[in-house]
């Protein structure tokens, strides 16, 4: 039986523990907040303290705590603090389960377009990024069961970010090709079960995962065809110059994961 301690329960989490759900498991969730999921037996905690004893067989923990804010302070709470309070914990475990990151394609620094898979080099300028490579190398040099699943930018209900922008009835000029990376948010809970159903399984589980969609997409082509779907005019021309990057996910294709949303054009129109 597989049973998941899920630390985390916000967007991504709650629809992690649904799937899981669908698919048999039992999940129990740690969060600070008393609401919780039916179904989900709920540990009402702060993950920064230290973790209760919990006396069922945890096979899996998912580690999919959202800062509370973009600060470097936020990050650390999140991703080290909450990382070395798992860490004490399952040094007290008769039986380790495997323990399942939640990190993010930002981890990659780089920014001329290039593709990038799980063995590209992590070398991010910006500190939050940074704060995730120093808790992933945390986990991957502890010697435990450990994978770090790298979801690219989330979008569908409740995250809404490039339809804002599109909404600001801006023509997106790039200087040169700037690149987005995205998945669609119950694609990217549904690719998380799907791989700790493999492991459990038995089939291999690789220390890392990126989690996107099938098709990097040019930015402004993603901000024009939502225009083009609202029937907005966009007339300012906005000029956008910054480096990006293209991610490959031909490792999770080949574990045989099936997307609902292959790319931006099918995930925001099942959104509109």
């Amino acid at each position: 039986m597989t049973n998941i301690l899920l630390v985390g329960l916000g967007d991504l989490g709650s629809i992690i523990a649904s799937e899981a759900l669908q698919q048999g498991m039992t999940v129990q969730a740690m969060r600070r907040q008393a609401k919780g999921l039916p179904g989900v037996k709920l540990i009402r905690h702060d993950a920064t303290s230290p973790w209760p004893v919990i006396s069922d067989n945890i096979t899996d923990v998912v580690l999919c705590v959202a800062p509370d804010s973009r600060t470097d302070e936020a990050y650390r709470q999140a991703y080290l603090v909450i990382g070395e309070q798992a860490l004490c914990w399952l040094s007290k475990q008769p039986v380790l389960p495997h323990v399942w990151l939640v990190s993010s394609t930002s981890v990659y620094g780089q920014q001329h377009g290039e593709w990038v898979d799980e063995d590209s080099p992590r070398l991010p300028e910006r500190s939050t990024a940074k704060i995730l490579v120093a808790a992933e190398d945390r986990w991957l040099q502890s010697g435990l069961p450990c994978t770090m699943l790298r979801p690219a930018g989330l979008y569908g209900p409740g995250r809404d970010m490039m339809l804002r922008i599109a909404k600001n009835a801006q023509h997106i000029v790039e200087k040169q090709p700037v690149y987005t990376n995205r998945i669609e948010i119950s694609d990217c809970a549904r690719a998380i079960v799907h791989l700790i159903m493999r492991r459990q399984q038995g089939l291999g589980t690789e220390n890392a995962y990126n989690l996107t969609d099938l098709n990097p997409a040019r930015y402004s082509d993603v901000i024009q065809f939502l225009q083009q779907q609202l029937q907005i005019a966009a007339d300012q021309p906005h000029v956008v110059q910054r480096g990006s990057k293209r991610v490959s996910v031909r490792r999770l294709q080949q574990t045989g994961f099936s997307w609902q949303y292959p790319d931006y054009k099918t995930g925001y129109l099942a959104m509109l």
